[in-house]
């Protein structure tokens, strides 16, 4: 009887992680290429993204509560490997919304 090389969790994470690394890049590659294109044109409208701050700390915040809560149960290990696939996630969401905004 053969062992699996991983379980399945760190399967789906992977499966997960290509994902989400498949969307950053391409929304990252989208958000460069407009700016690119529009470098001279004058800044107009209004800063969508002010409360990015905001969300820098609750990140930092659910981090660090990641981390504390493994001392509760080994089952919440997880919650790492979660936050570190929201993240950038999070990030390719809003560079989706400047690739695709004018």
């Amino acid at each position: 009887m053969s062992t699996p090389l991983v379980s399945t969790g760190t399967a789906a994470t992977i499966a997960v992680g290509a994902v989400v690394s498949f969307l950053y890049v391409r929304y990252m590659w989208a958000a460069l290429r407009k700016s690119v294109r529009t470098r001279f044109d004058p800044d107009v409208g209004t800063d969508r993204f002010a409360l990015s701050l905001g969300g820098a700390a609750i990140s930092a915040v659910a981090s660090a509560g990641a981390i504390a809560a493994y001392g509760l149960g080994p089952a919440l290990l997880y919650l790492g490997p979660i936050l570190a696939l929201a993240s950038p996630l999070a990030v390719a969401f809003c560079l989706r919304d400047e690739a695709i905004n004018d």
